[in-house]
């Protein structure tokens, strides 16, 4: 009787399972650190680590005997599938301990503990998988080095499969939780089912079909208990997965909270917040006729706005739609017309408010609308996706959509009476950025600083004055709260502290400084002694880090010599390459702020590049020295590319279609490149019949990217930016075409 052995689509169903995972895995965690993008890299980095450490491993187990091998593949096929729920589950009892109260940035030195913890027993056993496929495959084929490329290809394509049925099925129909499970019974399935077994066939899919029984019933109490712990106290109405994070809809004492991606969104009812983020900037116009809401205008902002007699319209964008059906109900207008009291004898006109879902720095960009005050309320900036609204190219977007005389309004968290030097610095950053894209700026005082910019002057003294001649009433902006919010003594006490905060890096997209200073913030309201480092990294001169290790790589690339020189090589393209597609992940979500969903179609397309690269190596036999050293150059010029990337979009106001397409091109041609050197380096450098474990040089490859997302991510990219770290990319590959991909191995 014929043993089974692996087959394609168990390798397919692997690099599909491990994709979901991963995505699920990267979600879950970064609501841990509340959407913090410069995460993402220690994230990544921990799952390379542990699968490379894993696939190394398992090179020391190499299975045998008859049929020995399969049923290993089996066990561990089983093991992954149990893993993936129940890692899903081990982080949000880790956000349950560590993010209180909800909504908070977590302690960010156990927050890095648990991503790194979290995703190592899947990601070591996923590196195990890996490497008894090519055993198997090379039991199959008689050949280690086409088992080896040949698993590596079709796990890239199992991954962009993956990547599709997550992008446009799982995140849909099921919950995080839930599409945990489906990756791993996936897995399962393939592993029981493909090829049919030899015997007993029934019995085995009674059993996978029991285990999808069982795992349906358990699967959505557990979905809720875990949701249950990480927000203690509220009762939970609903929670769900959309393409720009996981929604979650609580109240606690009459209070309907809405939280996205680990941070609170808003509240209702939350008159305070409401009225101050409205009135204020609405008062600063002398007759504000259109408005725009980039956020806000959930919890009753846009009703305080149709207050103001001169109102004509009102604009409501807010970037995932599904908040505008929570608010006013599945199927509501989006466009409609609001009738007011009749002041004074005479009937005010009606207002049409218009809720958009959509971005609102592409909307403002789009050049379609032009407004007498845009009005942008956002959590603090602690990611990307918020400082998006907070860097100089926004502003500068922002002053060519304002009607002459116009006025934008920025927030951003503050104190009534004590700043911190973290704060200040924060708060410092904001200003001096505004005030290089616009000629006059204001900072009103309290608990939230409010920023008033335009071409004309901003006279404070005014705002009272209006509020009394417009008629409109407000409980917490109103006759005797202003002159206090306004007074002089006030105002000159917010402007010496940040006077005394000094000079501070702008925030650029390119090179976004507002984050790290958020950080140093949450890092001091935690008591947490990484509050100065977080603060100094902002100010430091990028350079000096990166000589080092520049000169460091050199020292080693120079003095490899024997077996050592492809391993390196092979690190030195997973180093560069991982970098690379980081600085992609980053750069996009600066551009669209979509990371959340954009992530797994930017890793499906790296994979299918890796995929189409792998397929064209392994077709070209006489490939050598020479055609490493070209891809080498290749990725230099795809880094400079990437580097030039924000001038480019600034001068060409490219959309959100066209700029999405250029990332995932950049994408795909980066795993191209990477994908068509690893079966060069395995074909020269591995010797059919010899000793090495089939998974050596993958485990190279990934402790390679594993470093780069440590060390790009919380290091490189915060100092050098976005053209900065690319640079850096390129010197890397120029050094390893120099020094590695010689003609001696």
């Amino acid at each position: 009787m014929q043993e089974r052995t692996v087959h394609p689509l168990h390798v397919a169903a692997l690099g599909c399972t491990a994709l979901v995972s991963q995505s699920v895995f990267v979600r879950e965690i970064l609501s841990l650190f509340t959407g913090t993008e410069l995460a993402v890299g220690a994230v990544l980095a921990s799952w390379l680590f542990w699968v490379g450490v894993g696939a190394l491993a398992g090179g020391r187990a190499a299975p045998g005997g008859r049929g020995g091998g399969y049923g290993r593949f089996l066990a561990l096929a089983a093991a992954a599938a149990a893993l993936s729920p129940l890692t899903v589950l081990g982080i949000r009892i880790a956000r349950s301990l560590l993010a209180r109260p909800p909504g908070t940035l977590a302690p960010l030195g156990p927050s890095l503990a648990v991503s790194f913890l979290a995703v190592a027993p899947f990601a070591f056993v996923y590196g195990s998988i890996y490497n008894t496929a090519s055993v198997l495959w090379r039991e199959r084929r008689g050949s280690v080095r086409n088992g080896i490329v040949r698993v590596y290809l079709w796990e890239a394509a199992g991954s962009v499969v993956g990547a599709v049925l997550f992008s446009f099925f799982v995140v849909s129909f099921f919950s995080q939780l839930e599409a945990a499970l489906v990756a791993g019974l996936l897995l399962l399935f393939a592993a029981a089912l493909v090829p049919p077994p030899p015997r007993r066939r029934a019995a085995v899919a009674a059993a996978l079909f029991g285990v999808v029984f069982l795992s349906s019933a358990a699967i959505p109490a557990l979905d809720r208990w875990s949701m249950g712990r990480i927000f203690p106290g509220y009762v939970i109405e609903r929670f769900y997965s959309s393409r720009f994070g996981e929604v979650v809809v609580a109240y606690r004492d009459e209070v309907r909270s809405v939280f996205s991606g680990g941070a609170r969104l808003y509240s209702t009812p939350e008159p305070e917040r409401t009225q101050e983020t409205v009135h204020l900037p609405l008062l600063a116009h002398p007759a504000p006729r259109s408005v725009l809401l980039i956020g806000g205008s959930l919890g009753g902002g846009w009703s305080e706005a149709v207050k103001h007699p001169s109102i004509e319209s009102v604009d409501c964008v807010e970037l995932d739609g599904s908040l505008f059906d929570l608010e006013h109900g599945p199927g509501a207008s989006r466009d409609t017309t609001v009738a007011r009291e009749a002041r004074g004898g005479t009937a005010a006109p009606p207002v049409r408010v218009r809720f958009i879902a959509g971005d609102g720095r592409f909307h403002l960009s789009a050049g379609d609308a032009r407004y007498d005050v845009v009005i942008v309320s956002a959590p603090a900036p602690v990611n990307l996706q918020w400082n998006r609204f907070f860097t100089r190219e926004f502003f500068e977007i922002a002053r060519r959509a304002l009607e002459p005389g116009g006025v934008l309004a920025i927030t951003h968290p503050s104190s009534e009476n004590f700043l911190s030097r973290e704060s200040a610095r924060a708060l410092r950053c904001v200003e001096l950025t505004l005030r290089d894209a616009m000629p006059s700026v204001v900072v009103l005082p309290g608990n939230t600083a409010c920023y008033l910019a335009g071409e004309r002057p901003v006279d404070p003294a005014l705002l009272p004055l209006r509020l009394e001649e417009r008629g409109i009433e407000a409980a917490y902006v109103g006759r005797d709260y202003l002159p206090f919010r306004l007074s002089p003594e006030r105002r000159e006490l917010l402007r010496g502290d940040l006077e005394r905060a000094g000079e501070t890096r702008r925030n650029r997209d390119a090179r976004p400084s507002l984050p790290l200073y958020e950080l140093a913030v949450e890092a001091r309201r935690m008591g947490s002694p990484l509050a100065g480092a977080a603060g100094a990294a902002a100010d430091l001169p990028g350079p000096a880090p990166a000589l080092a290790l520049g000169a460091a790589l050199l020292v080693l690339f120079a003095a490899a010599r024997g077996q050592l020189r492809p391993r390196l090589a092979v690190s030195a393209v997973g180093f560069g390459s991982f970098l690379l597609q980081l600085l992609i992940l980053l750069a996009y979500q600066s551009f669209t702020g979509l990371l959340y969903h954009g992530i797994v179609m930017l890793t499906a397309l790296f994979m299918a590049g890796a995929a189409a690269g792998a397929a064209a190596s392994i077709r070209r036999e006489r490939w050598g020295g020479g055609a490493l050293r070209t891809i080498h150059g290749l990725f230099i010029l795809l880094a400079f590319a990437l580097a030039g990337w924000p001038a480019f979009a600034s001068r060409a106001a490219l959309s959100f279609s066209w700029g999405s397409a250029v990332f995932l091109c950049l994408a795909a041609a980066g795993g191209a490149l990477t994908g068509a050197y690893y079966p060069i380096v395995v074909r020269r450098a591995f010797p059919e019949g010899g000793k090495i474990a089939p998974a050596t040089f993958y485990g190279w490859d990934l402790l390679g990217a594993c470093a780069a997302g440590a060390i790009g991510g919380l290091a490189l990219f915060p100092l050098l930016g976005l053209a900065g770290t690319a640079v850096f990319v390129a010197f890397v590959h120029a050094l390893a075409a120099a020094l590695l991909a010689g003609r001696g191995w």
